[in-house]
């Protein structure tokens, strides 16, 4: 029983260090999301990992890419960015699925996703690895 407690908390030590150290790379904690639905395929699929780097939102672009929170939190979101609009010195992401019909409305009546919800853009991704965890959200 404590061989199995101590293997626990070398294995919870190792899990907080890579997180740090991913944290210090890449600028965002927790470094990484669950693609938790089927909107950005075949870009993304439900339970892919990606792994989300810090980004200036001055510099983003249409066709980009970026992870944002959505209006009343909950599980941050990856889509594309579809239009950028600056309204009253803020900037705001229009943003789609690439495989969603029209753009996203979660902002309403804002134009899109201010500038301030963008936690930031995907830069690598691990195939169906998160895919546990989305079966076990939709269990609750």
């Amino acid at each position: 029983m404590k061989k199995n407690l101590t293997d626990v908390a070398v294995a919870l030590c190792i899990f907080l260090v890579i997180q740090g150290a991913l944290y210090g790379v890449l600028g965002v904690f927790p470094p990484y999301r669950v693609v938790s639905s089927g909107s950005m395929e075949p870009t993304y699929y439900e339970g892919d990992i990606v792994f989300i780097k810090h980004v200036d939102p001055h510099e983003l672009q249409v066709g980009d890419i970026i992870v944002f929170n959505p209006k009343g939190g909950g599980i941050p979101i990856v889509h594309r960015v579809a239009e950028v609009v600056e309204e009253n010195q803020t900037r705001y992401f229009v943003t789609q699925g690439d495989h969603n019909a029209f753009p996203d409305s979660f902002y309403a009546p804002l134009p899109g996703v201010p500038e301030s919800e963008v936690v930031g853009t995907p830069v690598l991704k691990i195939p169906k690895i998160g895919y546990i965890s989305v079966f076990f959200r939709r269990l609750l």
